[in-house]
Parts: structure tokens; C-alpha cells; sequence
């Protein structure tokens, strides 16, 4: 039972009992505000000089009251703040006064049987049902008063079933399952009175209906309930009497075979049941998450009714990142078109290290977001992430290229389509939407967000399409620049983990905690993934154009790697943040050729030379000395002098003449090469 309330109506007012104001220790209630002593008090309502009135004085078990109204307001509040408004807590009261449990309702749940197997009804279940039998008894007790008792409380309008329907709510002294609502509450009462004990019986637990309903019945109840209009429990047991009375036939779709009717007789009479029991049907375990999952699709039951796992964070940065696309809401391109956005978050950290935008979803933008990614990590001095988190929509097509686990990442992990619970990026561009995004602009949230800070509203712009709202408007470019600002705030804020690292922000987190196993970054297989493509050739033994410019191989030596008489090549490369080519890697045959680089240059005027035009002569003649001693070399390892000899010459014998041996004075020759004017014409040739 409740425990003891200070509010007692006493002469149709309202009086509240001098126990629960005083302080003095004999006298006073163990929950008693200590406001006054008794003494004191009794001297006000017996002075003509104060407004305190007595309004009962204390008798044979009944307690001393002084009348409400007649208090300070002061005492008032005191009173109201720890022992609620008065008249809440006045009906508590009364009606607990009239509760008494129902000892046969007990005995007859108890001895309640249902089912071919004659199943006792669960503990829990028979405590449940005598305690709904017991407050509808003290319901029916208190409604023939309950008029006179609301006027007696100064109330104009009078609701009976409202003022019990308030009663019951109120009432948790027992666990009870009763309606909520007063028109509810009024049938059901109605019907106890009527039916008695039997009416409080769920339908599942009903002996009848738990013999006549059969699986073959309870799977077209099913069937029907899951049709795709989605029919309500009255829709579905209409359907059930007009298939039992020949109104409509039922087909089975899968097979093309009727439902036979006969099977849903018995003794030549159709089986009828009641909508509390289809409905209990409906909702057995066995049928509700089947239906869930027919009624309202795949995603709607993996969110809210799927079992999930549950991970934990990685112990580095770069062990894990997670990429995700999104369309940016808030802000609008000037033909009411989206800007589409792409973005990869390291699990750990949260620091976003790669971000792209395009006016399209398309594989283009994945690619970018990607780029951006290694040029940030490529600035650091970073390896391979060991494992990539991607979604299956824009990146399937790179499964057996780029994101086929070992060919550039060691693990890659895919999501399920429409699982967004699975992509932990999700959560993270939620973090940045409702952060940084929503603090820097208007409209950033969804129209239906159960949170009244996070539902934005729609201004509906009356034309002739009907059809189009108010937005933020921007040029493309503007929302990109927005976009890459906010990135930079989002990744210096503070990390949530505070805890584990405080006073680091998101990119203070993942530079101090880069995972000391990353694989080395080859950039050369990275730029044939991922960087844009040209088809040169090899020009002079020493560069190929691309893109207007000259790159120098890094060594002449890699001309011994192309195929012969071929000096075609595919060049890859990945421009940096200033659309700038530092490195082109080639490929000939889908085989690794090697790296070039830009080739070095310096001023004609030596006087004029500077630090760089030295490295670029250096550089320069370096790579000519390196040509010509590896073909100096060649031309010593397969290049030797040679004499033809025919052999059809016709041999005369002759018998040699011995002369005498005459002096000769030897005679040098000199051969000429000016070294310094080749070198110079190599030079020029640059």
C-alpha cells in the first residue's frame, strides 16, 4: 500500500492534517515538514487576528485538520512541492481505500485450464488477472458515488469514467494491465460485469480456440495479415468469415493451388474465431517477426528487430577506415540540385583524412575521395591503412582491382547493402552533421527527427509544380569550400573520449597513435589503381610528355626493361592538391616499368645561375654520364670488330723469296674526339 498523504476532504473542503506541519517530536509524522510548533499553530487558529482556520479537531482515529485554503502561501508550496497537488493525491488515496483483493478471483485462474494438453495458467499470468479483477471491483464500488464526489470537490464538469479512467492510471499499487483510456476502460468494465472472470482471459489462454485453431488456420491468418495492402486485424477477420462463407477463394501464389475451405471446418461448421483471438495469433512470438518482416521490409526489421553484434574500438589509427557517401541537405546549388559528398574517417580517431564532392554519384567520386586520402597520408608519411570499410553501391566495381583484399590493402571489409547500423562512417557523419555542420548552418536535421532541436521545417513555395520549397541556395564551388572548412574545425575539435585522451583533438589522436605495422605505400601500384591515365612513349632514351610537360627516367637502365622495338608506355599519375604532377609511374604490357620525374632544367646564363640551376645541371649531366657509360659498357659486352673471309678464293702454290728485313721509322696516329662539343650538344638537346 501507499503510504500516508497529508490531504483529507473533510465537510465537501479540502483539509490538510497538522501531523505533517509540526515539529514537535511526540506529536509529529515521520514525513512532517517541521514548518511550526503545534503550539504555536494552535494559538493562530484560535487568534482572531489570523487567517488559519481548524478545520477538524483530532477524535478516535481521526486526525487533526487545518483547512488549506486558509495557509500561508509559503506553506502551500512546502506542502504541494514534496506531497503533490492535492487533488492527485487526494483520489490516490480514496481509491485505495476501497481496493480489497479478490480471493476467488485467485481460486478461479488458479483452476483455469486451456488447451488440448489441459496447461495450467503461468504464476505470473493468475497474479495478473486477480489483481485486474480486484480494481474493477473497486471500480464498481466507487462509480455509483463517484458524481457526488467530484461536486463535493468544487467541480463543474463532471466526466465519470474520465475521473475513474484517472483513478485507475494512477493506482500502481498492484501491477495491473487495464486500458488507459476512459472509453476503453468503460467496455471493459461493461463486460466484466457481464461475463466475470472469464473476459480477462487473453484469447491464447481461452480453451475453445486453443483446439479449434490449427496450423493450417493460424498460417492463413498470417497470410492474410501480411497482403500488400497491409490490412488491419478487423480487415483480416473479415476476410476470414468471407473465405469461410464462399464470399472470396484464396490462392496460393508460389504453388497456384486454392485453399481447400473444408479444412477449416469442423463438424460441417466453419471453425469462426473472434478478432481478440486473430490478434493474439498475430502477435505469438512465432508470427510477430515474420509479419514485421513481410509488413515492412527488410531494412525496418534489421534496425529495430535483427540481432546486432556489438565491436569495440581499434587500439591505432590506421587500422581501420571507414568511408561513406552523403548528400549535403542544408545548402542547395542554384538549380535546387544537391551537392553529393564522400568522405573516409579513421575508426579510432574520427579525424576525417579524406574528403570529395561531385555534382553526381558516380565512381568518379569514390575514386577522388580516395586521392584525397593518400595525399594526406602520403604529406604525413604514412603507409597503407591495414583494413578499408566500404559499402557495396559505388565500389563493387573495384572489387577485383583496388579493393580486392592483398592487392593494395591487407583486409577490406563490405558492407551489407542497406545495413547503414554496420558502416561505423554513419555514425561518424552524423557526429560532424549535428556538430560542426549544424552549428556553421540553418536546416541541418530531418523533417520527421523525434528530436524537436534536430526536425527542420519545409516552407512549401505555391507554383504551378506544387512541388518545391524554400532552400539555401550556393554556388557548387561555395559548398565545396564550405565543406572543406568545416573539416578542418570538425578534425580540431575535441575528442569525444575524454577520458582516454584529454585535451587531444581528433588529428592529435590520430597522429600520436599510428599503427606501427602499416604496410609500406608502393605508389606505383597505388597510381595504376587510382591515378589518371596517358599513352606516351619514350623519347631521345630519356622522357616521356605528359600533359605537356617532360619527365626524366629515374635511370637509363630502365630501357632495358621494354619490349623490343617498343617504346610505348602507359603513364600513370596523381596530381597533387595544386593539380601538379610530381611523379609518373610507366607501364608497358601491364608490367611495372619504372618512376620518372620532371626533368631537370637550368638557365643558359651561368652568371645568372642559381642554387636550383646547379642541382639541374647536376641532375642533368648526371643522367647523360649514367647513358653514356651504360652504352659504353654494351658496346664492350656484344660490339666487337670484325673481318669477312670468303671461302670460295681459289690457292695458288708458290715457294716463298726471303728478303732482307729494311727499317722503317714508326709512324704515330692520333684520333680526334671532341668530348666537351657532344657533351654540350646532349646538353642543348634538353
Amino acid at each position: 500500500m501507499d503510504k500516508e498523504i497529508p490531504y483529507e476532504y473533510y465537510d465537501k473542503k479540502l483539509g490538510v492534517k497538522i501531523k505533517f506541519l509540526i515539529s514537535d517530536l511526540d506529536r509529529k509524522h515521520p514525513d512532517s515538514l517541521s514548518l511550526i510548533k503545534y503550539i504555536t499553530l494552535y494559538k493562530r487558529m484560535k487568534s482572531n487576528n489570523s487567517t488559519v482556520t481548524e478545520l477538524r479537531r483530532s477524535c478516535f482515529g481521526s486526525d487533526a485538520l487545518v483547512l488549506f485554503s486558509s495557509l500561508d502561501r509559503e506553506t502551500k508550496d512546502a506542502v504541494i512541492f514534496k506531497f503533490g497537488k492535492p487533488a492527485v493525491e487526494v483520489e490516490k488515496s480514496y481509491f485505495s481505500q476501497h481496493y480489497q483483493p479478490d480471493r476467488l478471483a485467485y481460486d478461479f485462474f488458479i483452476d483455469h485450464r486451456y488447451g488440448e494438453d489441459e496447461k495450467k495458467l503461468d504464476l505470473k499470468k493468475v497474479e495478473l488477472y486477480t489483481y485486474n479483477a480486484s480494481v474493477l471491483n473497486t471500480v464498481l464500488i466507487m462509480k455509483p458515488t463517484r458524481k457526488q464526489d467530484i461536486k463535493a470537490r468544487g467541480a463543474t464538469e463532471i466526466d465519470i469514467w474520465q475521473s475513474l479512467s484517472n483513478d485507475v492510471n494512477a493506482f500502481r499499487e498492484v501491477e495491473h494491465n487495464l486500458p488507459t483510456n476512459k472509453d476503453s476502460l468503460r467496455r471493459k468494465v461493461v463486460q466484466y460485469s457481464k461475463e466475470g472472470y472469464e473476459c480477462l482471459i487473453s484469447g491464447k489462454y481461452d480453451m475453445k480456440n486453443a483446439q479449434v485453431v490449427t496450423k493450417k488456420i493460424e498460417s492463413l491468418l498470417v497470410s492474410l495479415y501480411c497482403l500488400p495492402n497491409k490490412p488491419d486485424v478487423g480487415a483480416v477477420h473479415d476476410l476470414y468469415l468471407q473465405f469461410l462463407g464462399g464470399g472470396i477463394d484464396v490462392v496460393n501464389i508460389k504453388t497456384g493451388e486454392l485453399y481447400e475451405r473444408k479444412e477449416f471446418f469442423k463438424n460441417d461448421a466453419p471453425i469462426e474465431l473472434s478478432v481478440a483471438t486473430i490478434w493474439n495469433y498475430l502477435n505469438a512470438p512465432r508470427n510477430s517477426l515474420v509479419i514485421k518482416k513481410a509488413r515492412n521490409g527488410a531494412y525496418d526489421f534489421s534496425h529495430k528487430n535483427r540481432p546486432h553484434v556489438n565491436r569495440t574500438a581499434p587500439n591505432y589509427t590506421m587500422s581501420k577506415i571507414t568511408l561513406d557517401d552523403r548528400d549535403i541537405m542544408h545548402t542547395k546549388m542554384h538549380d535546387g540540385s544537391k551537392v553529393m559528398a564522400y568522405y573516409a574517417f579513421d575508426d579510432l580517431s574520427g579525424a576525417m583524412i579524406g574528403i570529395a564532392h561531385s555534382k553526381s554519384k558516380n565512381h568518379q567520386l569514390y575514386i577522388d575521395c580516395i586521392r584525397s586520402m593518400f595525399r594526406f597520408t602520403t604529406s604525413k608519411g604514412l603507409g597503407i591503412p591495414m583494413q578499408m570499410e566500404v559499402e557495396q553501391h559505388l565500389v563493387s566495381d573495384f572489387k577485383d582491382g583496388l579493393m580486392q583484399a592483398g592487392n593494395m590493402f591487407p583486409f577490406v571489409r563490405w558492407c551489407n547493402p542497406t545495413n547503414s547500423q554496420e558502416k561505423y562512417a554513419e555514425r561518424l557523419i552524423g557526429t560532424k552533421k549535428y556538430g560542426v555542420e549544424k552549428d556553421n548552418n540553418q536546416n541541418v536535421g530531418r523533417h520527421y527527427s523525434r528530436r524537436d532541436s534536430n526536425r527542420v521545417t519545409l516552407q512549401k513555395i505555391f507554383d504551378e509544380q506544387n512541388d518545391n520549397y524554400k532552400d539555401a541556395k550556393a554556388s557548387f564551388e561555395q559548398i565545396v569550400a564550405n565543406e572543406l572548412q568545416e573539416q578542418l574545425q570538425y578534425n580540431n575539435e575535441l575528442h569525444p573520449n575524454k577520458e582516454k585522451y584529454n585535451g587531444m583533438t581528433r588529428m592529435d589522436v590520430f597522429l600520436q597513435n599510428i599503427n606501427p605495422d602499416l604496410p609500406k605505400l608502393d605508389k606505383g601500384q597505388l597510381a595504376k589503381y587510382i591515378g589518371n591515365r596517358t599513352d606516351t612513349s619514350i623519347r631521345r632514351s630519356q622522357y616521356v610528355t605528359v600533359q605537356y610537360q617532360k619527365y626524366q627516367l629515374e635511370s637509363p637502365q630502365i630501357l632495358n626493361r621494354l619490349a623490343p622495338n617498343n617504346y610505348d608506355v602507359e603513364a600513370y599519375y596523381i596530381p597533387n592538391d595544386s593539380n601538379e604532377i610530381n611523379e609518373v609511374y610507366l607501364y608497358q604490357n601491364n608490367q611495372y616499368v619504372g618512376e620518372c620525374k620532371p626533368v631537370p632544367t637550368f638557365n643558359r646564363a651561368n652568371a645568372e645561375w642559381t642554387d636550383a640551376d646547379k642541382k639541374g645541371y647536376e641532375e642533368a649531366t648526371k643522367y647523360i654520364s649514367q647513358f653514356d657509360k651504360m652504352v659504353k659498357e654494351d658496346t664492350g659486352n656484344v660490339l666487337e670488330k670484325l673481318s669477312i673471309i670468303k671461302t670460295n678464293y681459289s690457292f695458288i702454290d708458290v715457294t716463298p723469296e726471303i728478303v732482307t728485313d729494311i727499317e722503317h721509322e714508326e709512324v704515330f696516329e692520333l684520333e680526334y674526339m671532341d668530348i666537351q662539343t657532344e657533351r654540350s650538344r646532349a646538353i642543348n638537346d634538353l
